[in-house]
């Protein structure tokens, strides 16, 4: 790898969640990607990488990224696209109480209009403090909200559990949020 890990993994997943159309790939309905395009697309950038290099950096971050089927040469994000993809698996029934971390500057609008997907497909939720707590870091100071998954699963929310233990839903409006 002639380029640090951190870039080519940032550009790899930048290409299954948000903009396949730059690296010339396809994804299907529910945002697979066949490898060797993956491949082919990070050598006209000068980063030559072999499938097993692939399966390596995806094993060197604590964050899980992506989903590698080497059976079916396939790879996917395991989750935060902007790009409509279908979920693969079914609904289940989340932690009674989940969290989302955010900066504190996003407090007000938050409060204002609840929690929104913004550029991704599904808000996203935390079953712990600390979990919420890093993700909110990334944001400036963190602020974290509780929500109380009882009323909306009553109300129709559906939740998706991914590999690294996130929780999607759609947009949560405020009266639902615990300050």
């Amino acid at each position: 790898m002639n380029k640090p890990q951190t870039e080519i993994s940032k550009l790899i997943s930048y290409w299954l969640r948000h903009n396949p159309k730059d690296a010339d790939i396809v994804l299907d309905a529910y945002g697979w990607a066949n490898i060797d395009d993956i491949l082919a697309a990070l050598r006209t950038r000068d980063i030559q990488l072999s499938k097993t290099d692939l399966v390596e950096l995806s094993q060197r971050f604590a964050k899980v990224r992506w989903k590698i089927d080497l059976e079916s040469n396939k790879i996917k994000s395991t989750h935060g696209h902007s790009i409509q993809v279908l979920q693969e698996v079914t609904p289940k029934t989340p932690p009674k109480i989940l969290y989302h971390g955010t900066g504190i500057k996003n407090m007000d609008s938050i409060a204002k209009d609840g929690l929104k997907s913004m550029q991704r497909q599904y808000v996203h939720l935390a079953e712990t403090i600390a979990m919420a707590t890093e993700i909110g870091s990334r944001h400036g100071k963190p602020a974290i909200i509780k929500i109380d998954t009882t009323q909306l699963l009553h109300e129709g929310w559906h939740f998706y559990k991914t590999e690294e233990d996130v929780w999607l839903t759609k947009n949560i409006p405020a009266k639902y949020l615990d300050f």
